[in-house]
C-alpha cells in the first residue's frame, strides 16, 4: 500500500516504540528487548519490507505483452496469459517525499500517526472490550481495515501529489479517520478505570524531549 521503504521502517520502529510506551497498560506489550529488536524489527519486519519492496520493483519494471490466448504457442504460455489477466495494466508509483517541505512532512507524519493508531486500537479494543484473541471479530476487523486501507492510501497519496490549488481528500480518507476516531473513543469510554499504573517517569521525559526536538526541527 505505502510502497516506500523509509516510511515502512518508520512505521516498524514506531510501533515498537508504541509497545514500549504502553507496556504498563497492556500486558501483552511486555516483551524482551531481543524480541522487539531482533525478532520483530531485524527479522520479521525486515524480511516483510524486503519482500514487499522487491515485489514493487518487479511490477514497476515489468513489461506487458497482451497477446491473445489463442496465439500462445504452448500450454504454459496459455496458463501464464490467463493468470496475467488478473495483474494490473500498470503499476503506479507512490511518491511521498516527506522532506519536500514542512507541510508535506506534517502530512506524511499524520499518515504514520493514523496508521499506528489503527494498530494500537487493535490491542486496546481487545483489552477494553474483553475480546479473546481468537475471536473471529478480531480477524474480521483486520480484513475490513485492509480493504479500506488500500483505496485510502491511494487517495491520500493522490491528494499529496495533486498540484491543483483547490483539491479535496477522498471519501475513503475521511471514512478511515472517522473509524479510527470512533475506535479511539470506544477505548477511552470502556477503558476508564482499567488502567491504574502511571506512565514511567523516564517515558514522560523521553516523549517530552522528542516533542521538543520535533518542534525545533
Amino acid at each position: 500500500m505505502i510502497r516506500n521503504q523509509a516510511l515502512l521502517w518508520v512505521l516498524s520502529i514506531g510501533f515498537e516504540l508504541m509497545e514500549l510506551t504502553f507496556r504498563h497498560m497492556l500486558p501483552n506489550f511486555n516483551e524482551c528487548w531481543w524480541d522487539s529488536i531482533i525478532l520483530d524489527i531485524l527479522i520479521c519486519n525486515w524480511f516483510g519490507i524486503w519482500a514487499g519492496m522487491h515485489t514493487v520493483r518487479y511490477f514497476d519494471g515489468k513489461t506487458y505483452e497482451w497477446v491473445g490466448l489463442s496465439r500462445q504457442p504452448s500450454i504454459m504460455g496459455k496458463v501464464k496469459r490467463s493468470l496475467s489477466q488478473f495483474t494490473p495494466a500498470q503499476w503506479d508509483k507512490d511518491q511521498w517525499q516527506p522532506f519536500m517541505g514542512p507541510l508535506r512532512f506534517i502530512q506524511v507524519l499524520f499518515l504514520c500517526v493514523v496508521f499506528m493508531m489503527v494498530e494500537l486500537n487493535t490491542f486496546f479494543l481487545k483489552f477494553c472490550l474483553w475480546i479473546p484473541p481468537r475471536n473471529p471479530l478480531v480477524v474480521y476487523r483486520l480484513i475490513l481495515w485492509w480493504l479500506i486501507a488500500i483505496p485510502t492510501i491511494r487517495e491520500y497519496n493522490s491528494y499529496l501529489q495533486d498540484s491543483k490549488p483547490v483539491k479535496k481528500v477522498g471519501a475513503f480518507c475521511w471514512l478511515s479517520v472517522a473509524i479510527c476516531i470512533v475506535e479511539l473513543l470506544i477505548c477511552m469510554k470502556f477503558g476508564h478505570g482499567l488502567f491504574h499504573d502511571p506512565m514511567p517517569t523516564w517515558l514522560i521525559i523521553f516523549w517530552r524531549s522528542a516533542g521538543i526536538a520535533f518542534v525545533i526541527f
